[in-house]
């Protein structure tokens, strides 16, 4: 290191650090090796993240219902599909706000493709009992009309994804029962289980549904 003289001391010069070039290189390699791994499961930490998302949504529509039970006499929601679910916000269970209304469908859809809501305002999603369908919403309710419900039990399928469409999650499909807990299936278990056509890209919600659980929905 060079010394420099000023007023009789011996200054070390500053010396800049910097990346040699082998260095820059083996930092550009390792974030390589990074991308090369992580990037591939983004979508399967965003899908899980949703998934979570959605399990919440659903534990929290189970409190509503049993808000609603407790404000009308111990009485089940009367509506079916959509109308089992939304009775929340449609009959003053809960709040028509943003919050309450962002519960009411799952995290995982796609907004654009619920025509029914995609150019409203959150507190108008559910303000028209009337209009409310299946393209309102990216859960599917009970269908009480065929399969009525006397009281909530954990053997009673009462809120899943729709998976209309597509699916809502890439692989899993989340259902609320009546005891509060919520089940997964997985699309690949279920292709094990031949409840599922080898060639479906999702597990069908519905009266068209394989697995029994998923038959006792309505996607209206």
């Amino acid at each position: 290191m060079r010394l420099l003289k000023h007023s009789g001391l011996r200054v070390p010069n500053p010396v800049r650090a910097a990346f040699t070039l082998v260095e820059l290189l083996a930092v550009i390699a390792i974030i390589g090796i990074l991308m090369v791994f992580l990037l591939p499961k983004i979508p399967e930490m965003i899908d899980a993240a949703e998934s979570t998302a959605c399990k919440k949504n659903l534990s929290e529509i189970h409190k509503g219902i049993l808000m609603h039970k407790t404000k009308h006499d111990n009485r089940l929601p009367r509506g079916s599909g959509v109308r089992f679910f939304t009775v929340l916000v449609t009959e003053d269970t809960w709040e028509n706000t943003k919050t309450s209304a962002q519960k009411l469908t799952c995290p995982g859809a796609d907004i654009n493709f619920l025509t029914g809501i995609r150019d409203l305002e959150y507190e108008e999603w559910y303000a028209d009992e009337e209009a409310l369908d299946g393209t309102f919403t990216a859960y599917a309710g009970r269908n009480t009309d065929e399969f009525p419900l006397k009281r909530l039990s954990g053997k009673d399928p009462i809120v899943a994804d729709d998976n209309d469409g597509g699916g809502n999650h890439r692989t899993t499909t989340n259902v609320l029962y009546g005891d509060g807990s919520v089940n997964t299936f997985e699309l690949s278990t279920e292709k094990k289980n031949g409840n599922v056509d080898p060639d479906e890209d999702y597990i069908v919600v519905g009266p068209d549904a394989m697995i029994e659980d998923l038959q006792k929905f309505s996607l209206d």
